[in-house]
This record gives C-alpha cells, sequence and structure tokens, in this order.
C-alpha cells in the first residue's frame, strides 16, 4: 500500500475519493493548510513516510501559496507531486506554472479521476520497483528509536521506525494520557477531563474528532490503526 500526502484547505476529503483510493491501495495522510509549516522543519520526518504528495486547489485556495509550496517542497524532496482540482480553477496558465515549478501531474475532479489515480499509481509502482533494483537502503532516522517514544519539549511522539511527528498541545496532551496508561482502556470521559481540564458534558464528539488527527499523523493504515485502539462505545486504549 502506498502512502499519499493529501495537503487540503479543509479538513475533510470526499468520501467517494477516499473509496476511489482505497481500491488502488493507496492510505490517505491528511495535512491540514495550518499543519504544513511542520513538513519542512528540521526535525520533521513526515516527508519520508510519504510515496507522494497531492496538493489540492478549491476556490479557497491561494494560487502564489501553491506556488510557494511546491518550490518548498522541491527543495526538500523529489517526491511526485499531483495539483488536484476542478476545471473551472484549473486553467491553462495554472496547469503550465504548476507544471514549471516542478508539479508532475494534474488531476482534473471533474473527469474521470479514477483514470489519473491509476496512472499515479503506476507511476508509483515504477519507481517502488526502481529503488528495489538500485538496491537503495533505508534511511534511519533516529538510531536508539526501538520504541514509541515521546518527546515534550517538541510536543512530538518518535514513532517505532524512527520518525518523528509534531502534535499539536491537544494532540499531545491525549498521547501523553494514553501513554500513561498504556494497555489499559481510557474511557472518553476521563481522557476529556485530562486533556480539557473540564467537566465531561458528554463531550465525546470532541474526544473522538482529536483521535481521529492524532491517527492521521501516526497511523500508517487508520482503518487498522496499530498504536491507538477504539474500545467500542468505552473509549480508546494505546497498544504500545
Amino acid at each position: 500500500m502506498y502512502t499519499i500526502g493529501y495537503i487540503s484547505v479543509n479538513e475533510e476529503i470526499n468520501e467517494q475519493y477516499l473509496e476511489i483510493f482505497k481500491t488502488i491501495q493507496c492510505h490517505i495522510y491528511i495535512i491540514r493548510k495550518e499543519e504544513v509549516a511542520q513538513l519542512f522543519e528540521s526535525n520533521s520526518k513526515q516527508l519520508k513516510r510519504l510515496d507522494t504528495l497531492i496538493i489540492e486547489e478549491s476556490v479557497l485556495s491561494n494560487i502564489n501559496w501553491i506556488c510557494e509550496l511546491i518550490m518548498k517542497i522541491r527543495k526538500q524532496t523529489t517526491l511526485p507531486i499531483w495539483i488536484f482540482g476542478s476545471s473551472e480553477n484549473l486553467n491553462r496558465t495554472n496547469r503550465i506554472v504548476y507544471l514549471q515549478l516542478g508539479a508532475d501531474g494534474i488531476i482534473d475532479r471533474s473527469d474521470e479521476i479514477d483514470e489519473s489515480l491509476l496512472m499515479m499509481r503506476n507511476l508509483l509502482m515504477r519507481f517502488k520497483q526502481r529503488e528495489k533494483f538500485l538496491e537503495i537502503p533505508k534511511q534511519t532516522f533516529i538510531d536508539d528509536a526501538a520504541e514509541f517514544k515521546l518527546v515534550p519539549q517538541n510536543l512530538s511522539v518518535c514513532l517505532e521506525d524512527g520518525i518523528e511527528v509534531n502534535l499539536t498541545k491537544l494532540e499531545f496532551l491525549t498521547i501523553e494520557y494514553l501513554h500513561k496508561h498504556a494497555r489499559k482502556t481510557m474511557t472518553y470521559e476521563e481522557i476529556y477531563k485530562n486533556v480539557w481540564n473540564d467537566t465531561y458534558r458528554n463531550r465525546k464528539y470532541r474526544v473522538s474528532n482529536l483521535v481521529f488527527h492524532l491517527r492521521q499523523k501516526i497511523e500508517m493504515d487508520i482503518d487498522k490503526p496499530k498504536y491507538i485502539k477504539t474500545i467500542r462505545s468505552i473509549g480508546y486504549m494505546l497498544n504500545i
């Protein structure tokens, strides 16, 4: 399965697109606009987890912002970059500019996007086969990263593969609380009270939403999470 970084001005992606990505064996890692800066921090290894990047262009997008983003990505990685938008926003001038700056392709959501995504997957397959043929060694990011570790000074977590993932304050407080009670089921109410320091008042949706974003950052497959397990109707457990 391939991991696609989806840079979106929205917090969600159309369910129809998610289903198409699943059929071509691709896992979506959503990167919200306010989180993009973390990709370029010196201690960030999130780019290393990705096989390709998709940048969403919409009526809310700023063309200059997208152009600057493409140039920043190109300075740090050779990952394939795809621009995803509708024909009404992706005019010919914009397409040419994006391609000149280093984008590898344009996906028009008004067309049959499954064809474009299949072409993207085929390109990824060839890249992977070429790496295997050349026997490119995988880079180790943290030599002593043999386990799941919290890094409080950075508000981040180091995963077992040595990748350090930056979190928001609430996300870190949540994973920190679950880490203190690893392999124990913590209820929605317990998590809410300890993270928000407030009375519960049936705020299950807040906890669920926060865990959803956490999983997007630390899980390779959010449909089959390795670390944060859902205990149905009760809460969550950190499996480390």
